[in-house]
């Protein structure tokens, strides 16, 4: 695979990252219950804004075509900031489990807007996984590049 054809597969790929963040993103925020005032949904908001954050800076970084190679870095560095944040803080479970019990305690709407949220979070996993293996393939391509073409 070439370079150009590397950051073409993970372009696309981080574009499906973006899609299913955004996804969850609109769910947690536009989805609400309105009728609840509990701090755990205000911290998965801020949360899933803080990931969207993530993936968004990485994205910027990739849309820039000269400085692709020197961005890497950088891009990286988002990514991996996006993926602890989606692991540690919206599928561990200590990071779910007290708005898990809570949503199955009140039940209703609640109920179906945490399992909403679930089901979407679960359909990040794909998506991040993808990238992640974009950004190597970019990596290995780099790599086995001689030294005067790398900085294109």
């Amino acid at each position: 695979m070439t370079l150009p054809a590397t950051h073409a597969h993970l372009t696309v790929a981080v574009e499906g990252l973006w899609q299913a963040v955004s996804e969850l993103a609109l769910i947690v925020h536009e989805d609400r219950p309105t009728a609840t005032d509990l701090a755990a949904v205000d911290d998965l908001a801020e949360r899933v804004s803080e990931l969207q954050g993530d993936v968004a800076e990485a994205r910027a970084l990739l849309s820039n075509d000269g400085a692709f190679v020197p961005s890497l870095p950088r891009f990286a560095a988002h990514l991996d900031a996006a993926q602890l944040r989606y692991w540690r803080d919206l599928r561990s479970f200590p990071a779910v489990s007290a708005l898990r019990q809570a949503a199955r305690r009140q039940g209703g709407e609640l109920l179906a807007w945490w399992g909403s949220v679930e089901a979407s979070a679960a359909r990040c996993e794909e998506p991040f996984a993808a990238t992640a293996s974009a950004l190597n393939a970019c990596w290995q391509e780099i790599c086995q590049q001689p030294m005067s073409r790398r900085s294109s």
